[in-house]
């Protein structure tokens, strides 16, 4: 077994390879912690949170049929209620039990749950929708394809529906790697896309990344819209980076998942990251959340408005890291590059944790806070 002296100078040509950020960065660095949760908080991955009209808060995570948590309060005490869609998909696609990045809308009374059919690293994926009236568990119908043609350009999964200010319109985001971010106009009620709709093309990166990494790790988009001084702005948040690796092919610091964001004065572009720069044709694309402290590829994220916290929210899914010695982790004999998710709830996505901080929007841009 290597020692720790010999670890460290082993490690060292590997940062020494590792590319500078390509992405700017929010002026707030100092993270605060992760806002407190009790009960069911573990073993969470691409949450969505709902409050319902009773107060109630909802919990909807990927894989298996979907597995729903109900709580008083977004800290909790968070309790599992069961599958959403117990049997799966009517969607006949691989993954059809395995369902992805859950996203739940109430519109006119009736929630719409919209998922994703795929497996990993596939592109021969969909988007599904189910309905209900209480969010229960058991409650769903499901209501199989919403109707997205299949493209080479893109990868029909984490979809996010977004209700335009005033409710004029419904459009839905998708997408992950390949060339990133898409829109889609939605019929109303969104059981389907509009009549004729194409895709729009929201965001990408072509950027060149380290160690051969592939380019445009973009993926679980969420569309919010906040009033600034007077000014509606659309804010496309976005997943970034590697989300799911284990050792010993951990990515190079700063190349795990982070949560990034773009803003625009309508919900169809065009997108600029907080130097001004294209997020669609620049590789834009401000840094919200990244790895600090014992928190580990923050990703996955929604925002919502709280009214029990009387502040907008941002929760995600993050493993807890630890970090030994000066910008080397070891765990398990193994060397690893930056920070490395805590062996006690260990690197599998199933094992990730729920987090939340509120957003403070003040400046015109979401910076995250205590």
């Amino acid at each position: 077994m290597l020692s720790v002296t010999s670890t460290i100078l082993l490690s060292l040509p590997l940062f020494a390879n590792a590319a500078p950020s390509r992405r700017s960065t929010l002026a707030k660095r100092d993270y605060p912690t992760v806002g407190a949760c009790s009960g069911d908080c573990s073993a969470v991955h691409d949450p969505n949170v709902v409050i319902s009209s009773s107060g109630t808060y909802y919990r909807f995570i990927t894989f298996n049929e979907i597995t729903i948590a109900t709580a008083p309060s977004i800290t909790g005490p968070w309790t599992s209620q069961g599958a959403a869609l117990p049997g799966g998909s009517s969607i006949n696609l691989p993954g059809n039990k395995d369902l992805w990045a859950p996203d739940v809308s109430n519109i006119g009374g009736t929630y719409y749950m919209y998922y994703a059919v795929s497996t990993g690293g596939s592109q021969n994926s969909d988007i599904g929708v189910a309905t209900s009236t209480t969010m229960d568990s058991g409650s769903w119908t499901d209501h199989g394809s919403i109707g997205i043609s299949p493209d080479s350009a893109y990868n029909k999964i984490d979809p996010n529906l977004l209700q335009v200010q005033g409710g004029a319109s419904l459009r839905l985001s998708f997408g992950s790697y390949w060339d990133d971010i898409y829109q889609i106009a939605m019929a109303n009620p969104p059981l389907t896309i509009a009549p004729g709709a194409n895709p729009v093309h929201l965001e990408q990166n072509t950027t060149a990344r380290p160690n051969n990494l592939p380019t445009g790790p973009e993926e679980g988009s969420f569309q919010f819209w906040w009033p600034v001084n007077g000014q509606t702005y659309y804010y496309l948040f976005f997943s970034a980076g590697d989300c799911c690796d284990m050792p010993p092919n951990l990515p190079p610091p700063g190349e795990e998942y982070k949560v990034m964001v773009c803003r625009s004065e309508s919900p169809m572009g065009r997108f600029v990251d907080q130097n001004g720069v294209d997020c669609l044709t620049g590789n834009g694309g401000t840094i919200v959340l990244e790895s600090h402290d014992n928190v580990y590829a923050p990703g996955g994220e929604g925002v919502i408005y709280d009214p029990g916290q009387n502040s907008v929210v941002m929760y995600y899914h993050y493993g807890e890291s630890f970090l030994c010695c000066v910008g080397v982790s070891v765990y398990e004999g193994l060397v690893l590059t930056g920070d490395a998710v805590n062996p006690s709830i260990g690197y599998d996505q199933n094992s990730f944790q729920f987090g939340w901080n509120k957003l403070d929007f003040s400046s015109g841009w979401p910076v995250v806070t205590s």
